[in-house]
């Protein structure tokens, strides 16, 4: 966990970093010089591109992840593997295509009555599905040489400046709209285009003949992997991106920008998620690989344990704050109308995170198929409830869908867990974090509003942290948590 630790600790400060960026676009600089209309078909052609990344990519990304480990201190295995992911994701983008083409029609018309507008970029998605697809897979390979750090850097953070420049550009009339949309889609190009290049400057992007140095048994389980992970990825993005593609199209492009801002509010919360699973799946790959149940069981109650101290505070604080948010938001009033997003959407992630790695370690594992039956069965459960509440409802409809998706999808995998490989997530320290965010949840109620909306929004934000982490501290919950503060008391004693 050292390892987790350290690099989650960098990846996390690269990923804050980069949820104040994305704040400053989303609740000021979006609303101030963007429609809500705009705003919602920018949202809506990016999740169409995340929603179709897999399909194109066929599992290419996990394949990465899963196998890399074996071939890793082999340097022409290592290479031939490398070929060979890419000749996948390569084949599977043109299927893909194929598709795309063949039924653009018909995807693009169920915008038509109430996002028509969504008609004139069709072919926009399809390019920005192949970029996304080569930064997944790049990623995930970056990752199995566990370096995280400058793809977080690049997509956290120098993607979301250039997008924020950008909206500046189409405000001081440099850009037209239509401009500014294929703009955001070359910036995403550019970032990807630095990590290739980073990849080939540290010798690690080199190539050779697709499978060669690798057995044809191998080799068939690879691609036999790849082809049915794909199907679970799908699924999962399915589950985390269909509600807004389902808001465009049933309530209109104004109603989805106000349900993404709310939902990329809520987002930040599962930054501690992101930033140590991105580093824990390789080590689990090859726990996996050594049979160290063990080790995955550590892996597992730490991480989901660290998950939840974390994502507890910050859903507690952007819950605490948000009245205040909304109000100092240009458009301020229009977006409020999606304060329960946020509630609903947080929860679920914050259920997403109490139970800790269980996805990576479900397609890690030999039982990799169930996740696959699962995340098909949940992306139809998915569209199901959004087809109902999103009428009755409207934006938070789609918001409790995505709650109740989440916390159906993380009682199963538990169980299986449970059943198949005798591991669980919850220690003691469990417990612990939610009494102590209980607690925080009571001392919010009791705090006195300020009549200075920014100085309310830190002196609330002060106590509750201060509480919070107080308790977490001097109860012992988590012996990662005490380590980094010492850690910290020890350097602040230096720089004195």
């Amino acid at each position: 966990m050292g390892v987790v630790v350290r690099q989650s600790v960098i990846s996390s400060v690269i990923s804050y970093l980069g949820v104040a960026i994305g704040y400053i676009n989303l609740l000021y600089l979006y609303p101030r010089f963007l429609e809500t209309e705009q705003v919602g078909l920018l949202r809506t052609i990016q999740d169409a591109a995340i929603l179709f990344a897999p399909f194109a990519q066929m599992g290419v990304a996990q394949s990465l992840i899963r196998f890399y480990p074996q071939f890793h201190e082999d340097d022409r295995a290592a290479r031939s593997f490398l070929s060979l992911m890419v000749c996948l994701a390569g084949i599977g983008f043109a299927l893909f295509a194929v598709l795309f083409v063949a039924f653009q029609s018909t995807f693009l018309g169920y915008f038509q009555e109430n996002a028509g507008a969504i008609s004139e970029y069709g072919w926009l998605m399809l390019w920005l599905t192949l970029i996304l697809l080569l930064q997944s897979v790049f990623e995930a390979y970056s990752r199995s040489l566990l370096k995280t750090i400058l793809p977080n850097l690049l997509r956290d953070i120098v993607v979301r400046v250039m997008f924020g420049l950008l909206v500046l550009c189409y405000f001081w009339g440099w850009l037209s709209y239509p401009e500014f949309v294929i703009s955001t889609v070359l910036a995403n190009a550019l970032a990807v285009g630095i990590l290739l290049f980073a990849l080939w400057r540290g010798r690690q992007l080199r190539f050779s003949l697709p499978g060669s140095g690798i057995n044809r048994a191998h080799t068939r389980t690879i691609v036999r992997y790849s082809v049915l992970s794909f199907a679970g990825t799908a699924g999962a993005i399915i589950v985390g991106k269909i509600d807004s593609i389902m808001v465009a199209g049933l309530l209109g492009l104004a109603a989805n920008g106000i349900y993404t801002t709310a939902f990329y509010m809520a987002t930040v919360i599962e930054i501690p998620k992101r930033a140590l699973s991105q580093i824990a799946m390789p080590l689990i790959s090859r726990a996996f690989e050594k049979k160290d149940t063990q080790d995955i069981l550590i892996i597992y109650q730490k991480t989901a344990l660290n998950q939840l101290i974390i994502g507890g505070l910050l859903l507690l604080g952007v819950w605490a704050n948000l009245d205040a948010i909304f109000t100092l938001m240009p458009k301020g009033d229009e977006y409020a109308a999606g304060k329960y997003v946020v509630l609903f959407v947080g929860l679920g992630k914050l259920v997403d995170m109490f139970f800790g790695p269980s996805s990576e370690i479900i397609v890690l594992s030999r039982y990799y198929a169930f996740n696959i039956v699962l995340m098909l069965l949940l992306a139809a459960l998915v569209i199901v409830l959004n087809n109902v509440f999103i009428p009755l409802y409207g934006i938070e409809g789609a918001a409790v869908s995505t709650a109740i998706t989440l916390g159906t999808f993380n009682l199963v995998k538990f169980f299986f867990i449970r059943w198949k490989l005798q591991l669980q997530p919850f220690t003691a320290g469990t417990i612990k974090v939610l009494i102590i965010a209980l607690f925080a949840v009571g001392v919010n109620q009791l705090l006195p509003t300020l009549p200075w909306i920014l100085a309310d929004i830190v002196y609330r934000s002060a106590i509750l942290t201060l509480v919070y982490g107080a308790l977490v501290l001097v109860a012992r919950v988590s012996p990662e948590a005490n380590d980094l503060f010492r850690t910290a008391l020890r350097m602040l004693r230096l720089s004195k």
